[in-house]
């Protein structure tokens, strides 16, 4: 009975540290896998940042090379209108110039004109006989007034003109140069925002930042993972294996013990007739 009982209770510890030697072995290499694959994981997610980050700065520097480029083209725009603008305001100040001499001389020419033909007709009338004061003398001198005073209107009306011709000149001027100016601080903005777009993937960039950032984070998901595994692994490992192992034998070794020692005395009593049938 406690041959039997012995025999299974070694059998039973023997089995059961074999089974629990082999369950840590397979716990071991199942959470080693699985650190395995935690690594390669983040790699691949680290690499994969990294392919975004680096496409990101590079639409990036096309689209800011692009704008710089719009910029120069609006600069150069600039300087063939400021020529231009030059050009035909010289002009315009030129032609008014040239009217206003022009007018100078036919005005007196004009007045010239008008005073030979006054002096004329009034040589004539006095040849006549015609006294001054006559109507026909009245008639001369209201011919020179009028011709006087139509001139003098030609006069005011053309310096009007002339006047109104100036400002015009000079308010599409200012309206042009502020055109100018609004178009070369748009460029500017340009240059502003393609240099920001640029220096934000640069080291210290906002882009930069949130790509190091999403780094930061994956390493830190990759290290939690990766020591919660590493510290499942440790359970099946070193003392703890051993301590496993030994706890495993002794439970199956105590519960092979208690089947043989049952088995044991089931069989001798069987053996054993039962005395107390006996008795009368």
């Amino acid at each position: 009975m406690l041959e039997v009982a012995v025999v299974l209770g070694m059998l039973g510890m023997f089995g059961g540290m074999l089974g629990a030697t082999i369950e840590d072995q397979n716990a071991q290499q199942e959470y080693q896998d699985y650190m395995d694959q935690i690594d390669q994981m983040y790699l691949l997610e680290q690499e994969e940042a990294k392919l975004k980050f680096d496409e990101a700065k590079r639409q990036a520097e096309k689209s800011a090379k692009e704008a710089e480029l719009q910029a120069d083209l609006t600069d150069k725009a600039q300087d063939i209108t400021e020529t231009s603008l030059a050009t035909d305001f010289n002009t315009a100040i030129d032609d008014l110039y040239l009217s206003q001499a022009n007018d100078t001389w036919s005005w007196n020419a004009a007045a010239i004109n008008a005073g030979a033909s006054t002096g004329n007709a009034l040589a004539q009338v006095a040849g006549s006989g015609v006294r001054a004061g006559s109507s026909l003398n009245d008639a001369v001198l209201m011919e020179s007034s009028l011709n006087s005073a139509q001139l003098q209107f030609s006069q005011d009306a053309k310096r009007r003109s002339d006047n109104n011709n100036l400002a015009s000149v000079l308010n599409g001027l200012a309206g042009q140069k502020f055109g100018i100016y609004q178009n070369r601080v748009g460029a500017d903005i340009q240059r502003g925002n393609a240099a920001d777009l640029r220096n934000s993937y640069a080291e210290g960039g906002y882009n930069y930042n949130l790509y190091q950032n999403q780094l930061n984070q994956l390493e830190t998901q990759r290290d939690y993972q990766y020591n919660k595994a590493k510290k499942e692994k440790s359970y099946h490992e070193g003392w703890y294996n051993v301590l496993n192992v030994f706890s495993a034998g002794l439970t199956s070794g105590a519960a092979g013990f208690k089947t043989g020692y049952n088995v044991g005395t089931t069989a001798f009593n069987a053996k054993t007739p039962d005395y107390t049938t006996l008795v009368k």
